[in-house]
């Protein structure tokens, strides 16, 4: 499994929404926060995606691709949650055994913030 430090495989994926996203679009541009769901649908996932629904607005914007997905992506636990830099630096993973361990909207927009009041020059100098 991917760890802090590790870069984002490039991947190709389906959204919730029907919609295929490829890594290679946002690498570089902008940072990302993949959330990776089990392929059955269950209580504790409806609950967290309501809960991700009503927060989104608060999170959106920040120079960052938030992706749910139900597809595998190589390395990432499902379900689980990284967030990485532009560059494909992951700055936090979390693994869970049933989507109520992922982390809430709210921790996911401290680690934006967080990635938000880095250096993009200086970050990028150094990779």
């Amino acid at each position: 499994m991917l760890q802090r430090g590790d870069l984002v495989p490039h991947f190709s994926v389906g959204t919730l929404q029907g919609l295929t996203v490829q890594y290679s679009t946002i690498w570089q541009r902008r940072n990302l926060v993949l959330i990776t769901l089990p392929t059955s649908d269950s209580e504790s996932s409806r609950a967290y995606l309501s809960q991700l629904a009503s927060e989104m607005p608060a999170l959106s914007g920040h120079e960052t691709e938030y992706v749910i997905t139900r597809d595998n992506v190589a390395g990432i636990a499902c379900p689980g949650v990284v967030v990485a830099d532009r560059w494909g630096e992951i700055v936090h993973v979390v693994a869970g055994s049933d989507v109520a361990d992922l982390p809430p909207p709210a921790e996911l927009f401290e680690w934006v913030t967080y990635l938000q009041s880095q250096c993009p020059e200086c970050q990028g100098e150094t990779k």
